[in-house]
This record gives C-alpha cells, sequence and structure tokens, in this order.
C-alpha cells in the first residue's frame, strides 16, 4: 500500500476523558507532519484542534453522545450544531443501542434521520458509531439498511470503550450488506500497520486509531 493512501486513510484519535490541551496540540502537529486525514478529539477541545490545523490539511472530527449512545435527539442535535460552529469537519454519532437492543426501530429510524438531515444541512457528513462488538449480524444488518435509508454517510464499527475493535472479516461483511457509497471506518484495537492495511483492504475507507505515529514508523520501517 502506497503511504499516501494509508496516511489519508487514519483519523489520530484521542478521547481518554484525561486529555489534555498539549497532549491535543501534539497530536495535530503530529498529523501535520504524517500528512494523515484527520485527527478525533473531545468536543471540548474541537476549537483548538480547528485553530492547530487550519489550512494544514487534515480534517477535524469530534463525537456525539459518546461514549454509551443515551442521549435522546434533540440533545444529540444540539451537539452536532456545536461541534460545526466550534470547527468540526465531521461528527461520529453513537447510535443509541438501548434502542437497538429493545428492537424499537421506528425510534431509531427517527433518530436517524433526524440527525442525518441536521448534519447535512450543515454540509457535515456523519459517521454512526454502531459498536457492532455488542451487536448479533441480524441487528448490524438491521442498523446498516435504516443508516442507508436515513442518508447516514459512514458506518463507523466502535467507541474503543464498549466492545472490541472490528476484525477484517467484520469490515468485510459490512462491506458486502452496505451500497458502494456508504463509507466504512474502522476503529479500536488498530495498533498496528499490519492491522490497519488488512482493514483497509477488506473495505474500510477510514481507520481511527490512537497508534497512528506508530503504524506509520511501521510502514516506513
Amino acid at each position: 500500500m502506497e503511504r499516501e493512501v494509508l496516511a489519508r486513510s487514519l483519523e489520530s484519535t484521542l478521547l481518554k476523558p484525561e486529555t489534555t490541551l498539549e497532549q491535543i496540540q501534539q497530536l495535530c502537529d503530529e498529523a501535520i507532519e504524517l500528512d494523515l486525514g484527520g485527527v478525533c478529539v473531545p468536543p471540548y477541545f474541537v476549537k483548538e484542534a480547528r485553530r492547530r490545523l487550519e489550512g494544514k490539511g487534515p480534517i477535524v472530527v469530534s463525537v456525539v453522545g459518546f461514549p454509551l449512545g443515551y442521549s435522546g435527539t434533540s440533545g444529540k442535535a444540539e451537539e452536532i450544531k456545536k461541534l460545526v460552529n466550534d470547527g468540526a469537519d465531521e461528527v461520529d454519532v453513537v447510535i443509541n443501542i438501548t434502542a437497538v437492543k429493545d428492537a424499537n426501530w421506528t425510534y431509531l429510524e427517527n433518530d436517524l434521520s433526524s440527525l442525518a438531515q441536521i448534519s447535512h444541512l450543515k454540509n457535515t457528513p456523519i459517521k454512526l458509531i454502531i459498536e457492532m462488538g455488542m451487536m448479533n449480524p441480524d441487528e448490524v444488518r438491521q442498523i446498516c439498511t435504516i443508516a442507508e435509508r436515513s442518508k447516514i454517510d459512514f458506518i463507523k464499527t466502535s467507541t474503543g470503550m464498549l466492545a472490541p475493535g472490528p476484525s477484517k472479516e467484520d469490515i468485510a461483511f459490512l462491506r458486502s450488506i452496505l451500497d458502494s457509497d456508504t463509507r466504512i471506518k474502522a476503529s479500536a484495537g488498530i495498533r498496528t500497520a499490519e492491522k490497519a492495511i488488512a482493514l483497509i483492504e477488506a473495505g474500510a475507507d477510514r481507520i481511527g486509531t490512537s497508534s497512528a505515529g506508530k503504524i506509520m514508523a511501521e510502514w516506513k520501517a
């Protein structure tokens, strides 16, 4: 895999609650140095990431309803508006896991349609974090069907907080059930160049990782 393809696929991620300003600044500087696709940061630090990365290449991504997805539709909508106003280029929204487990598909479709509409009115792509490691195949299929009807741009596998990250088989399964224009972001537990490349080759368009520097160093080696 060419270096540019790998680097531009990576979203360097730091979402720990104890994250500091200095760590965010270092994350952004590394993303510029390595020409990464973007950074994914806590909502609190979106303005700083925007300031640090303005005109430098990497995009700014942040999270909504993170990590449990409990927030109601109106709360998530306000989070999206605030993130975009602060400078986020994309938003990663955690699915309402409880609604999925309750099989309340009508609620879920209303929720996702509303959030996608708000995000797109702001000209902002929306990723749906489905916490794939907690879902059975039938739930994943149903989620993806509703997400595509709702015009979600990306399916993202995991928060990295609640369940294991994806295997290449998980990504291949997603790719097989999604339309070709629905993109995939693989995230959680991706710490080596070998795994990142395997997931991209299986169908992932983006890789969310807290090990972007290590991955690029391994590629170079």
